[in-house]
C-alpha cells in the first residue's frame, strides 16, 4: 500500500507540473510539442491506471512468487530461496513496466505519425526489448554476477520474442472487446449546447458542432451545416469543449453525440459517426472513446 500511494504520489506530482509546462510554455506554434506531450501524458495515465489496480498488484506478485519458487535460469541453486523470490519480484516488476510503458509510447509515437498500427505495435514492441534487456542484464551481473554485456546479447533475442507475443497477445484481447454490438451507443449527456467555445463559430453555421480537424495553426470545425475555419489548437479547443466531445487522434476531435460506435477495419481502429464516417482513433486516445462509448 506504501508503495503505490508513493508512487501515485510521484505520478501526480509529474502530471501536474506537466500541466503547468503546457500552460506556460507552448504556443500556437507549437504543434509538435503538443503532440509529443500528448504521448506523454497518456503514457503517465496509462502508468497510473496500472498503479491503482489490485488485480494489476497481484498479478505480478503471484507470477514473480511462481518463477521465484521454480528458479528458473539456474537461479534455484545459485540464490537463497528469499534472495531468489525477492530477484524474481524485482525482475517481473522491471520488465512488464519497461516493457509495456515504453511499447505504448514508441507505438502511439508511431501510430499518430500514420503508421500501421499493427507495424507501430511491432516497432514498439522491439524497442522495448532493448531496455528490459538491459535491465535484465543489469540484475543478472549485480545479482549473479554476470558479465553485462554478453549477457545482453544473449537475451536479446529472446527479450523481443517474448515482447512481441506479449504485445500482440495485449492487442488481441483488447480487439476482442471491440465488437460493434458491444459498442454502439455514446454517452449523449455533454457539455451544454451554450458551450461558451461554440461562440467561436460563425452564425450562419449554427451550434450544433460535429467534429474538429487539426490542420496547421488552425482547427477545421464542422456542424450539420458547413464547416469553417478557426485559429485555435486542437488540444485547447477540446479543454475548452470540455465533456462535449472526446479526443479521438491527434488531428480529429468529434462530439459525443455524433458518435455511433467503435471498430477494426483491416486492423486499424475507427470510430463511427452518425452520418457513417470512419475515423481513425490514435492508439494514446482509445481509453478516452471506450469510457465515452460505455452505455
Amino acid at each position: 500500500m506504501v508503495f503505490r500511494r508513493q508512487l501515485r504520489c510521484g505520478f501526480d506530482a509529474a502530471s501536474l507540473a506537466f500541466r503547468r509546462s503546457l500552460r506556460n510554455g507552448f504556443g500556437v506554434n507549437d504543434m509538435a510539442k503538443v503532440a509529443n506531450n500528448s504521448i506523454v501524458s497518456e503514457v503517465l495515465s496509462e502508468a497510473r491506471e496500472l498503479a491503482g489496480q489490485r488485480r494489476f498488484w497481484l498479478t505480478l506478485v503471484t507470477a514473480g512468487l511462481v518463477i521465484g519458487l521454480t528458479g528458473p535460469f539456474g537461479t534455484y541453486d545459485t540464490l537463497p530461496v528469499v534472495v531468489r523470490i525477492g530477484y524474481w519480484l524485482a525482475v517481473v516488476c522491471l520488465t512488464y513496466w519497461l516493457g509495456y510503458l515504453v511499447s505504448f509510447a514508441v507505438a502511439s509515437l508511431a501510430e499518430d505519425r500514420g503508421m500501421d498500427p499493427r507495424l507501430s505495435l511491432a516497432i514498439g514492441a522491439l524497442v522495448a526489448a532493448l531496455p528490459v534487456t538491459a535491465g535484465l542484464a543489469g540484475l543478472h551481473m549485480l545479482v549473479l554476477d554476470v558479465p553485462f554485456w554478453a549477457d545482453a546479447k544473449r537475451l536479446l533475442p529472446y527479450v523481443a520474442i517474448i515482447t512481441l507475443t506479449l504485445a500482440a497477445l495485449s492487442e488481441g484481447l483488447a480487439n476482442s472487446g471491440a465488437h460493434p454490438a458491444t459498442l454502439t451507443k455514446a454517452k449523449l449527456a455533454g457539455a451544454a449546447p451554450d458551450s461558451a467555445w461554440l461562440d467561436e463559430l460563425p452564425a450562419h453555421l449554427g451550434r450544433e458542432l460535429i467534429l474538429l480537424q487539426a490542420q496547421d495553426h488552425y482547427v477545421r470545425a464542422r456542424t450539420d451545416r458547413g464547416e469553417t475555419l478557426i485559429r485555435t489548437t486542437l488540444q485547447d479547443a477540446a479543454r475548452d469543449l470540455g465533456d462535449y466531445g472526446v479526443r479521438v487522434h491527434r488531428s480529429w476531435w468529434v462530439a459525443r453525440h455524433a458518435i455511433r460506435g467503435f471498430r477494426y477495419r483491416a486492423g486499424m481502429p475507427v470510430v463511427v459517426l452518425h452520418d457513417g464516417l470512419e475515423l481513425p482513433v490514435g492508439r494514446s486516445y482509445r481509453r478516452a472513446l471506450r469510457q465515452a462509448l460505455e452505455p
